[in-house]
């Protein structure tokens, strides 16, 4: 059977109508190799940077075998929440004060050494003591083109910025994934901005994407999305009404 003429060029029309309405509505691509590109061997945890302790941080300390003496527990059955209140919050000046050793400041110091420098404190009265340092208010916030934004606690004190970004539904498609920004507190006081390209594989052998508490992670939108969201309103009946165009030229056609 010959396809009508008319019905031809319609629907070639339509074709090319959809490739010049929608050529950004793909969403982006994330963890590319570049080529040629040699990526060196993965980051462990360890490696990552660390949680600095700062003003207002809610902390627990526990010492095992001796509960008293510490702030909070996570080594009894019942281990301190927020929620219950058993902790202490690091003052204006950097310190808390503690049974045996006083007030101290750790304030600036990574959990991992403010762990050893309890322990150094503590040794004076305790035989090897075992401490635990626990952050409670270990919490993020994520804006921008992600499903769910909002503020998310982080159930431990090392988590990336892919799992939070997960935690939150993942990104929309018309996220900037190439162009996210987190914006952290320094020891200092002040804010830094770290930004982030998740297009790029190379993105995920680096230190950046380790969270700390209170940064806030801010997706952007792309440049196209209004455009987008404006023509995929109006796409749908344009098609349909150029689709019926076709149908009834492909019928007087054929009379």
């Amino acid at each position: 059977m010959k396809i009508p003429v008319a019905r031809i060029n319609i629907s070639l029309y339509l074709s090319g109508l959809l490739l010049v309405l929608f050529p950004a509505c793909t969403p982006q691509l994330l963890f590319q190799k570049q080529e040629g590109q040699q990526l060196t061997d993965q980051v462990t945890l360890a490696d990552l940077e660390e949680h600095i302790l700062q003003q207002e941080d809610k902390i627990t300390i526990s010492i095992w075998g001796h509960e008293e003496l510490g702030v909070g527990s996570q080594f009894s059955v019942y281990s301190s929440t927020l929620e219950q209140g058993k902790y202490i919050s690091i003052n204006a000046r950097g310190e808390v004060t503690l049974p045996l050793v006083g007030t101290v400041e750790i304030a600036g110091l990574t959990v991992r050494e403010a762990d050893l420098y309890l322990r150094k404190l503590y040794s004076k009265y305790v035989h090897n003591p075992i401490i635990y340092l626990r952050i409670l208010d270990h919490r993020v916030t994520i804006l921008g083109e992600v499903r769910n934004p909002g503020n998310y606690s982080l159930d431990r004190q090392q988590k990336s910025l892919i799992e939070v970004i997960g935690d939150a539904g993942g990104l929309t498609d018309f996220a900037d994934a190439d162009a996210i920004i987190i914006v952290r507190h320094t020891e200092t006081g002040g804010k830094k901005e770290i930004k982030v390209d998740l297009t790029l594989m190379e993105t995920l052998y680096t230190q950046d994407l380790s969270l700390h508490s209170r940064d806030i992670i801010y997706v952007p939108e792309r440049r196209a999305k209004q455009f987008e969201r404006t023509v995929s309103g109006k796409v749908v009946p344009v098609v349909g009404a150029l689709a019926s165009i076709a149908l009834i030229l492909s019928i007087l056609n054929n009379q």
